[in-house]
């Protein structure tokens, strides 16, 4: 009975922050893991592919489809379920693309980034690796957070807890509580000529 009230409170607040920020899907296939929602940069952010984002630009915000992620083997991760991942991370990342370069209400998005998160050092670097395979760049918050962040981090850090012993528990493996994000950033234009061209049709909206 906890383990089903704990796992509703969880979907209830994910709910909830998903309307607080207006958190949307590109399409009802269960086989992509992205969601969106629009929003204006908080920074000015350089970009290795020569992009500068001002603050105040218009830029699209990628979140995990918590509920379509693979589930993670009891053993922890494979390589199926990592090659896996890989596949459905394309299969978004082109539906996301065939979305910018069709909707006219996102021609004023100049940039996409995303917030995952790690758990140690190691869990840093292999982000880094997987950002920089899919083109995205990882940047480094700026300088150390503050108190009122720290509180953030750690209310943010038990949701993201309580999210994957919901959706996915074999990824709480080795893993503590306290979690770290770093952003991932990647231009309009490099997203589209990495990933445009047809994308997954199977129930997109328009």
């Amino acid at each position: 009975m906890a383990h089903l009230d704990l796992g509703r409170a969880v979907r209830g607040v994910d709910a909830l922050l998903r309307y607080r920020y207006g958190i949307q899907e590109f399409t009802d296939d269960d086989k992509l893991i992205l969601r969106y929602s629009t929003a204006l940069a908080g920074r000015e952010v350089r970009l290795s592919d020569g992009t500068l984002v001002h603050a105040g630009d218009s830029v699209l915000e990628l979140h995990f489809w918590n509920e379509h992620l693979p589930v993670m083997p009891s053993e922890g991760p494979s390589a199926v379920w990592a090659n896996l991942m890989k596949r459905r991370i394309r299969q978004s990342l082109a539906t996301v693309a065939a979305r910018l370069d069709g909707d006219r209400h996102l021609d004023a998005i100049v940039a996409l980034h995303g917030s995952p998160t790690f758990a140690s050092r190691l869990g840093a670097v292999q982000m880094a690796r997987t950002a920089h395979r899919f083109g995205f760049d990882l940047i480094a918050p700026d300088g150390q957070p503050e108190l009122h962040e720290r509180i953030h981090l750690l209310f943010d850090s038990m949701l993201l807890w309580g999210l994957t012993w919901t959706f996915n528990p074999a990824g709480l493996r080795s893993k503590g509580l306290l979690r770290h994000r770093h952003q991932l950033w990647i231009s309009r234009a490099k997203l589209l000529g990495r990933f445009g061209g047809p994308a997954p049709s199977r129930g997109q909206r328009h």
